[in-house]
């Protein structure tokens, strides 16, 4: 069972739908797109994108597609049993949270991403966690990172990057915040095997010393080795 992105590229076309009643007797009338790869079963999540970029509703595929005129045919009955939220769901909070990326197009949501994701959506919080594995290889060839450990590390430094130690949560309004980021002290590109990740193996770091940190391409400073550096 795979995790979908059904995509609505339109605001407008969105709220004038809703307005008429979300009709659904012609393919044409439904603003949502839904990925090719979609099988009955499947989940789905309604985006919003334009202004908005907010997701609206959940659902699941009650039928198998079938490619008519070399494009995939909407379902008429995908929509029938759909589940509107309250209240929109604004793509940035919830990427903040689950670490999955605003969708730009209809999509196939990667595996890496699910749990978070529906956890985000559905209103709740990711528990924060002291270990988790990481490091699993994706089709990107990155590393996955586990959000709940992420979202721990950054709750523990309370805005402040032990580099420098500068409390961003207190520059420019708040926005300061944005310039944090979580660095692995045990770098995942050294082992080609997911492993535990402790939380005391992740600091919490603004962007600049993140970059000094690996200025060195093949061998990262050491958190004490950057501070004697910034004589602090």
């Amino acid at each position: 069972m795979q995790t979908l992105i059904v995509y609505c590229s339109s605001s407008r076309a969105y709220i004038k739908w809703l307005e008429r009643g979300k009709p659904d007797n012609r393919p044409s009338d439904i603003p949502f797109f839904v990925p090719a790869a979609a099988k009955k079963g499947d989940r789905y999540l309604l985006f919003v994108g334009g202004r908005d970029q907010v997701y609206v509703g959940t659902g699941t595929i009650r039928s198998n597609w079938k490619a008519v005129g070399g494009a995939w045919r909407r379902n008429l009955q995908i929509l029938v049993q759909e589940k509107f939220f309250r209240e929109p769901r604004r793509a940035k909070d919830v990427f903040a949270a689950s670490g999955f990326k605003p969708p730009s197009d209809r999509c196939v949501v990667a595996a890496e991403h699910v749990s978070s994701l529906w956890i985000v959506v559905n209103g709740r919080k990711i528990e924060a966690s002291k270990r988790a594995i990481e490091g699993a290889a994706t089709e990107s060839r990155s590393r996955s990172r586990n959000p709940g450990l992420r979202i721990a590390a950054l709750e523990r430094a309370k805005g402040s990057c032990e580099g420098c130690g500068i409390n961003f949560h207190r520059k420019a309004g708040g926005l300061g915040r944005n310039c944090l980021v979580v660095h692995h002290k045990r770098q995942l590109r050294d082992t080609d095997q997911p492993r535990e990740t402790k939380l005391s193996e992740l600091a919490v770091v603004c962007a600049n010393c993140h970059m000094m940190i690996h200025s060195n391409p093949d061998r990262a400073l050491t958190l004490a080795q950057l501070r004697r550096r910034l004589k602090r």
